[in-house]
């Protein structure tokens, strides 16, 4: 038997990934400061955009984009995305909105008054300072590492150039925790210089801020500190010292007095004072900043109403109206493809902003519909919610809910909360309802916070409880609510 090869050609319609269609996707799963950043490079690399601040301007209404659906060429559909085909439509139209045309250059047929705005002028040389709103011209600050920090202690302590050299040395060899990871002996090595005198400079830097730094690990970081608290006659430096902050970790506090021979009180005294300590004295230096959260939506309560608002104050981006004469003129018949080809991309950008604003507000809004409750009384009255409930209701695909919500806060009366957390799995009652996931871990909290602390609650009591308000719930389940909220087991939340 043998095998023939054949060669069959086939034709399928497929969407391609074109870079107009990934910069629209991108553009909506933007946060506010990272579309601003995106404005900024787009307008350096476009001579048609240009900023304008209008006065008097509805945020939260969206005009309709046109429609060129019909103009698109069906070559350009031969490339597979990886995306599913609802995906793609809903990411920058909306389920049963028409597409907009990525690839038409026929300036002719478009719309293109709304765009530019005449009344405006196109040069102004007068200058205005931006609103402090405009996030996009923030000045950068340089903060000071710890390396810097502790070698600028370095150069007031010390007198020659040769205890600077080894002292730079043993900075160079911290590591971002605040910790030494070399040894004296290798230090030593690199500076051709005498351990004792290596140890001496070690000593010096142990000294310096922050509090424990230079430390080779943990049980002498804690001594340093407590020491330069005059703490190290005391029952914490003994603790410390003797390696028993094990006893510490698993609260074993009764058992660690009777070793020690003290009061139970002197212990707890001796905790505390431990507790305060910093394990790792770097990290306030760590290059690992928190995020600071700007939210893009605000919601605010209006005449007994609450009203969503889009945080997008500020300038507003149109296309520079002198290029549409220069399209017009003669002069510039040479340069009409590359005058085109830039407000053919202005308007593609500004199309794609509306609709990241549009979609973000149908969202947002929808959920607090649904999620008024918690506006009104708080997190203990959230109600079960999922992305497909959403997309349902607006009219789009559960992938574009989830884009949108994704590393988007929203600005409430009852302070800044993640898109995301509004989202909640539904735990049945005993009532045959449903109770969201957030309102059972409220209840979990306020089990906690009522028990009597010398004999806290176990899971399974805690099942009782909560059986008791009319939830019912698995045992692992609270165990995995607990951990979530930072919440320490029956044995460790023991006070004695």
């Amino acid at each position: 038997m043998s095998l023939r090869m054949t060669v069959n050609i086939s034709q399928r319609p497929m969407l391609i990934m074109t870079p107009k269609l990934k910069q629209a996707i991108e553009i909506l799963q933007m946060n506010r400061i990272e579309l601003s950043q995106h404005i900024t490079q787009q307008m350096e690399q476009n001579p048609v955009l240009e900023e304008t601040y209008e006065e008097n301007v509805d945020l939260n209404t969206t005009d309709e984009t046109e429609t060129l659906e019909e103009q698109i060429p069906e070559s350009n559909l031969d490339v597979e995305t990886g995306l599913p085909d609802e995906d793609i439509r809903d990411l920058i139209h909306g389920k049963d909105e028409p597409e907009l045309d990525i690839t038409s250059d026929d300036f002719g047929d478009s719309d293109w008054e709304r765009y530019f705005d005449d009344t405006f002028p196109v040069t102004n040389n007068e200058w205005e300072a931006p609103p402090e709103d405009d996030m996009r011209d923030n000045v950068v600050v340089v903060e000071e590492s710890l390396d810097e920090h502790l070698l600028w202690q370095l150069r007031m302590s010390v007198k020659t150039e040769k205890e600077y050299e080894i002292g730079e040395t043993i900075i160079g060899n911290i590591d971002e925790d605040g910790y030494l990871n070399a040894s004296i002996e290798e230090i030593g090595q690199m500076t051709e210089t005498d351990v004792t005198e290596v140890e001496r400079l070690l000593k010096l830097i142990q000294t310096f801020d922050p509090s424990g730094v230079g430390a080779r690990n943990l049980k002498e970081c804690l001594q340093i500190q407590l020491q330069q608290l005059d703490l190290q006659n005391t029952i914490a430096y003994e603790i410390v010292e003797k390696d028993l902050l094990e006893y510490l970790e698993t609260n074993k506090l009764p058992q660690l007095a009777k070793q020690l021979d003290v009061d139970l009180d002197i212990i707890q005294a001796a905790a505390k004072a431990i507790s305060s300590l910093e394990p790792k004295p770097g990290r306030q230096f760590s290059s690992e900043r928190p995020d600071y959260v700007l939210p893009d939506v605000n919601i605010e309560k209006v005449d007994g109403e609450y009203r969503v608002f889009i945080n997008d104050y500020g300038p507003k981006l149109r296309i520079n109206p002198y290029y549409a004469s220069l399209l017009r003129s003669k002069r510039f018949e040479n340069d009409r493809e590359y005058i085109l080809n830039n407000i053919q991309s202005a308007k593609w950008l500004i199309e794609s902003i509306e609709r990241r604003r549009s979609t973000i507000l149908r969202v947002t809004e929808n959920i607090f519909d649904i999620q008024k409750d918690f506006l009104d009384k708080g997190s203990g009255y959230l109600k079960p919610l999922t992305l497909k409930d959403i997309a349902d209701k607006v009219g789009i695909h559960e992938t574009t809910v989830s884009r949108v919500t994704k590393n988007r806060y929203v600005q409430t009366p009852r302070g800044v909360f993640s898109l995301k957390s509004f989202f909640n799995s539904a735990i049945p009652t005993t009532s045959g309802g449903t109770a969201s996931s957030a309102s059972v871990k409220e209840m979990l909290k306020e089990i906690v916070a009522q028990e009597d602390h010398k004999k806290p609650l176990s899971d399974d009591e805690i099942v009782a409880k909560l059986a008791e308000k009319g939830i019912e719930i698995a045992r692992r389940t609270v165990n995995k609510y607990r951990k979530e909220l930072n919440i320490p087991s029956s044995s460790k939340r023991k006070k004695w």
